[in-house]
């Protein structure tokens, strides 16, 4: 006798997102602090002390100079506007509008790297004599440091270095970097997004410039090296529906920029992605 069961397909109540850089890795990695003017987001530099003097033949105390400089950003908008007809909204059984929102942030986020990473790249100051590195070591990343050292770029914690995935792996080959008896994250067990090594935060960012390339851009910086102007203090996101087309719409906004701010802050290290690890 033929089996007349009726099955029923089940789909699943989430939605699978596909892989992509989710959030902004260094945006907090950089100053966020300015006056906003109009389209423009304005950042105060201090110059450099004066040597400390004694009295003048006058019996007066010389007045320091005072050679504080701003550096300006022009702040763009960038949006993300996804929509989706109504009936296909309700006859999904995954949250249809929440994934239109979270594709806005992830737009925005990535937009936001783009923006300080293109500011990062117009520093005059490379590791390795501006060649390519052919796997990177961790003498390259100490020759970073070393011209960081020389500009007088504190170190103060607010150090970070940005590799590919591929310049990452090649220095987790050097035991000094991968070591717990050197670092204290235990990079091997534990996961964790940032390392502590030699006063410098590192990760891992998979959009590079030139990612995957022989000439991928990786770069070491110091937070008051780059700012980036937000003139809403955060992204916006907007969701709604239009009655009459009978859709739901999502809307991510932000209105922002970024400019390099001293680039003695920000050194370079082109790495070769194609060498084999």
């Amino acid at each position: 006798m033929a089996d007349l069961t009726v099955l029923q397909t089940l789909y699943g109540k989430e939605f699978v997102s596909a892989y992509e850089q989710k959030m902004s890795y260094i945006r907090g990695t950089v100053t966020t602090e300015g006056d906003v003017k109009g389209n423009t987001f304005v950042f105060i530099v201090e110059g450099a002390a004066d040597t400390a003097v004694t009295r003048g033949a006058n019996g007066n105390i010389p007045y320091a100079s005072d050679d504080q400089t701003t550096a300006s950003c022009t702040l763009a908008e960038y949006h993300h506007l996804a929509r989706k007809n109504n009936f296909n909204v309700v006859s999904s059984s995954a949250p249809q509008r929440l994934s239109m929102q979270r594709r806005g942030v992830v737009s925005i986020n990535n937009k936001t790297d783009a923006l300080i990473l293109a500011e990062f790249s117009n520093t005059t100051y490379s590791a390795n004599g501006g060649s390519a590195i052919a796997g990177m070591t961790i003498n390259n990343l100490l020759e970073a440091c070393a011209i960081l050292d020389a500009n007088k770029v504190p170190d103060d914690g607010e150090r970070y270095g940005v590799l590919t995935p591929k310049a990452w792996a090649q220095v987790m080959k050097s035991t000094q970097f991968a070591s717990r008896d050197y670092v204290s994250d235990q990079p091997f067990m534990k996961h964790t997004m940032w390392r502590d090594w030699n006063g410098v935060k590192w990760c891992r960012h998979p959009t590079l410039s030139g990612v995957g390339t022989s000439t991928a851009s990786c770069f070491v910086y110091h937070k008051t090296s780059t700012g980036h102007g937000l003139n809403m203090g955060e992204m916006v996101t907007k969701i709604g529906q239009n009655d009459e087309h009978d859709y739901s719409w999502a809307r991510t906004s932000a209105y922002q920029g970024a400019k390099a701010l001293q680039l003695g802050g920000i050194v370079k290290l082109i790495h070769n992605d194609t060498t084999t690890i």
